[in-house]
């Protein structure tokens, strides 16, 4: 009965996700279709209307990207109301949500990668990190639509504007600080040994890899913790 109520959430968010993938493609492309269309009534250079039709597969894999992080932002609280309506409890929802996720990150990175071999080869290794960054990120959108969910239209509101306002003074501070400390470092010779160095190199690799993984275990827990404190609320 639970598997059966957990594929009855990854069938659900797959319609959801279907119908508005026929949406966002349909105007997407239709606007671009049009533009290049206006382009050869006014320049008459049909070499170059065929060239801008190539965008077209590219606009569509950037679609589908922007759709599966905004799936994730803004239907936490609907898919919540409707499991309760439907007597799915949290655990079968979360567990219907994430799969949902993992499938539809791993269909778009799928779609992006057969679009980027138009351009350029297949190299297993980017591939493998364009995935990692792909789950990075329908993971992030998924904790923040999660924790969006638990706020009333005010709070929403002042932690949409407030939170990134905040995050964007940081990140000045920090480039700031940076400007005044690189020049420094390079005068003293410390980013020529850091770059000469193989076994730096190697440390700072795996240092990322260290910190994206412990970064994937902290949004995942948040995702689902916000995902268990849901509560249907009157605003």
């Amino acid at each position: 009965m639970e598997n059966q109520k957990r594929n009855l959430v990854i069938s659900t968010m797959f319609q959801q996700a279907g119908h508005a993938t026929g949406i966002a493609l349909g105007w997407g492309l239709g606007i671009a279709l049009i533009t290049y269309l206006f382009g050869l009534i006014v320049s008459r250079n049909l070499a170059s209307f065929l060239v801008s039709l190539q965008a077209l597969p590219d606009i569509a894999s950037s679609i589908l990207n922007i759709l599966l992080m905004a799936i994730f932002l803004v239907t936490p609280y609907t898919d919540f109301k409707w499991a309760i309506q439907n007597g799915i409890s949290r655990k079968t929802l979360w567990q219907g949500r994430i799969l949902s996720l993992f499938l539809m990150t791993l269909v778009v990175w799928f779609i992006a990668q057969l679009v980027g071999l138009m351009n350029t080869p297949f190299d297993l290794a980017s591939a493998w990190h364009s995935l990692l960054w792909y789950f990075g990120f329908s993971l992030t959108m998924m904790a923040i639509g999660n924790g969006f969910a638990l706020l009333n239209r005010r709070w929403k509101w002042i932690v949409g504007i407030g939170l990134p306002t905040a995050c964007l003074v940081l990140l000045m501070m920090l480039a700031y600080s940076l400007v005044r400390l690189i020049p420094a470092l390079s005068a003293s010779g410390v980013f020529k040994s850091i770059i000469i160095s193989n076994i730096t190199g190697q440390v700072i690799l795996v240092t990322g890899w260290v910190i994206l993984v412990i970064y994937l275990i902290i949004v995942y827990a948040l995702a689902r913790f916000f995902n268990n404190k849901i509560q249907l609320r009157r605003d």
